[in-house]
């Protein structure tokens, strides 16, 4: 442990933050408001629930293009491409893969476990105001799936008529990539406000090994929507918001064939309908009723396979005719159609009394999928997939005000799943604590659960060389039940004047019957994991934040993570002719990870941005050696530099020079060829990056 200890120490001595934008507790104005912890508006330092912001200033000087590319910048979180071929996408909180995570959109559950495949990359970034991140057990408001945390996308909320657009563009490994998006709003007589947004992005396949294989996959994207709220009467209040997606992403090689007539070949074209209507009646001075229904409609074509290590061109030696036909043949049989509904509800009251923040509600999911098997002319030849689910949950929660330096936050749920026996009761409790002006004490115990669904992993096919690998849930497969409990501080000394502050949290959580996916096997319907309960596991962590203002020109910011998830018993990840595979530790989950970052105002109009990541090693399974290897650690340092360019009023444009990525640090032994294995993929996401973002407010 020394040794990564003395890098995390050396970046943190070396490097810094923004503190308005990437923690919430070190740093962030006392003022900010935020509402993911516990639905009831407070400010950071008064929130019961430790709340992470990424705000204005990452989303600035970073330009990140995606919702992962936001949530590096957050220590204990982090993003981890899961395949070589179409980089499917998740976000680690506390070193539990994506799955133990709800993305929430505006405070809705709108990514389902479809979606969820590419759906932190499909976010139009247009929308993003900022990014509300609560780590550690969160079922007892927002259901199954909380378990890690919470991410929470707010969107931008224009007070006035105006228009905004964004132009992106970056240089990676040699190719092109491009994105754009506008915005126009109109102040409506009523106090209301209407939306309308559009994004398109295209980003080309980029082979960084030169073998003919992409790593990063070609990409075409296109959002668009309308958004808007309006006063009905003088005590109601609507909003309403719909978007559609529309994404086209192929990687492996030979790009501009059909998929089935390349060696290798991940496609996948969806199209994505999101919609929400809410209404909130003010029924007394503190009360307010609100009623919201949403919707997702995921349609998916995909293509996992190819031809495999077989020569496709006549006049290559080695070129056999016979056995292209062989594997053209099964190739042409690897085409999927995926369609998921998802509906929403909730009924959810809000009341003040005394020293009571009372919230009580109603909330109802459903989600039905239905994947299938299709061949290259569109003829269905099976179900892969195929379910409905429901949830059926209520909860109630009670932020009690004991006097101005003690508050106690009580609450707890109960879901009916459609899939589970009997009700679930997910309890929480917390204490907020401010002994002194300087000092705030947190502590928060909660529980969670994730019901056996189908989840991501199902709908999107690992590829082991061109041959799909499916997942399957054991029989008798039961729920995860999870606890989980924070300790935590936030130091702000009056003789700093607000120029230092210090924040740290200790978190353990627990989980019985954890899911686990086993080795892959093969039988006549080909290869498959079988998903199965594996005992149980534990995640044990510590974070450590600091933010110092020099003067009125330059800010830093440090923090680190320190995070040990394991089995409490060793797992079989694989299993070959001539050996077995078992690990105790989480796959891909580093032990530390580390930000610094700093911002200087060198003049009203110019500000300079430099931030800096540290990755630890992480053990990751390569299934075509039969081998877990260590990968190394990363340092990923980018540094950009913004002008205001004031247009007169408040317009202005904001242009962004900037290089992500400056040393390259990725990874080094990427798979080769028809036979690689696409899991096999590990560390920063990008190469590096030369950037140049435009954006103006009209």
């Amino acid at each position: 442990m020394a040794k990564p200890m003395c890098r995390v120490i050396l970046l943190l001595a070396a490097a810094s933050v923004w503190p308005a934008s990437a923690f919430a507790q070190s740093g962030a104005p006392s003022g900010d408001i935020v509402v993911t912890g516990t639905r009831t508006p407070r400010t950071v330092r008064e929130a019961p629930v430790r709340t992470d912001i990424i705000g204005e200033t990452i989303l600035t000087a970073t330009a990140p293009r995606s919702l992962a590319d936001a949530l590096d910048w957050l220590p204990g979180a982090r993003s981890e491409s899961n395949c070589q071929n179409c980089n499917t996408t998740e976000i680690q909180l506390l070193g539990l893969p994506g799955a133990y995570n709800q993305i929430l959109l505006d405070g809705l559950p709108l990514i389902s476990g479809v979606a969820a495949v590419y759906g932190v990359e499909q976010l139009p970034a247009v929308l993003i105001d900022r990014i509300e991140v609560v780590k550690g057990g969160g079922s007892a408001l927002y259901g199954p799936g909380a378990v890690a945390g919470v991410v929470n996308v707010l969107p931008i909320k224009p007070l006035r008529s105006g228009i905004r657009a964004t132009l992106d563009y970056g240089r990676l490994a040699g190719e092109n990539a491009v994105t754009g998006s506008a915005m126009g709003s109109l102040a409506l007589g009523t106090g209301g406000m209407v939306s309308l947004y559009g994004q398109g992005a295209r980003q080309p396949g980029v082979d960084l090994n030169g073998d003919g294989y992409t790593e990063l996959a070609r990409l075409r994207q296109w959002s668009g929507g309308l958004r808007g709220t309006m006063a009905i009467g003088g005590a109601t209040r609507a909003a309403f918001d719909y978007q559609y997606s529309d994404e086209r992403r192929r990687g492996g090689n030979m790009l501009d064939r059909a998929p089935h007539l390349a060696n290798i070949a991940e496609a996948v074209d969806s199209r994505v309908h999101r919609a929400s209507l809410s209404v909130e009646r003010q029924l007394a001075e503190a009360t307010t009723l609100t009623a919201v229904y949403a919707l997702s409609h995921v349609t998916r074509d995909s293509f996992y396979g190819g031809l495999g290590d077989v020569v496709v061109d006549p006049a290559a030696n080695g070129f056999d005719a016979a056995a292209l036909a062989e594997a053209e043949a099964v190739s042409r049989r690897q085409y999927g159609a995926t369609r998921d509904t998802l509906h929403f509800g909730e009924l959810r009251l809000a009341a003040a009394r005394g020293g009571h923040d009372v919230q009580l509600g109603v909330q109802y999911r459903g989600e039905r999928v239905d994947d299938r098997n299709l061949d290259a002319d569109g003829r269905f030849l099976g179900t892969l997939s195929k379910g409905s689910f429901s949830t059926l949950g209520a909860f109630a929660q009670d932020e009690w005000s004991l006097s101005g330096a003690v508050r106690l936050l009580l609450g707890a749920r109960i879901d009916r799943s459609s899939v589970l026996d009997d009700a679930i009761v997910s309890p929480r409790v917390g204490l907020w604590w401010s002994p002194s002006p300087a000092w705030v004490v947190r502590a928060n115990w909660s529980t969670g659960y994730r019901a056996p669904e189908i989840f991501s992993e199902d709908v999107h096919i690992a590829v082991l060389g061109a041959d799909p690998v499916r997942v399957r849930n054991a029989a008798g497969l039961k729920p995860e039940r999870a606890d989980s409990m924070a300790l935590g501080f936030d130091w702000r000394p009056g003789w700093s004047s607000g120029a230092l502050t210090l924040d740290g949290q200790f978190y353990r959580t627990t989980i019985r019957d954890t899911f686990f996916l086993g080795e892959i096997r093969e039988d006549a319907g080909g290869l498959f994991q079988v998903r199965d309960n594996a005992g149980g596991s534990t995640v044990t962590g510590a974070e450590l934040n600091a933010s110092l203002r020099v003067d009125e020109r330059l800010r830093l910011t440090a923090g680190a993570a320190w995070i040990d998830a394991r089995y409490d018993g060793a797992q079989r990840v694989f299993d070959g002719d001539a050996r077995q595979l078992f690990t105790r530790r989480y796959l891909k989950s580093p032990r530390w990870n580390a930000i610094g970052q700093a911002i200087w105002t060198f003049s009203p109009r110019l500000d300079g941005f430099l931030g800096v990541r540290y990755v630890g090693p992480m053990d990751v399974l390569n299934n075509r050696l039969g081998a877990i290897r260590r990968s190394p650690a990363f340092v990923v340092a980018d540094l950009s530099a913004t002008r205001h360019l004031p247009v007169g009023g408040d317009r202005e444009i904001d242009v962004t020079l900037g290089v992500r990525n400056i040393t390259d640090a990725r990874q080094r032994d990427l798979e080769t060829g028809a036979t690689r294995d696409s899991d096999y993929v590990y560390g920063p996401r990008s190469p590096r990056t030369v950037f140049v973002q435009a954006r103006a407010h009209f």
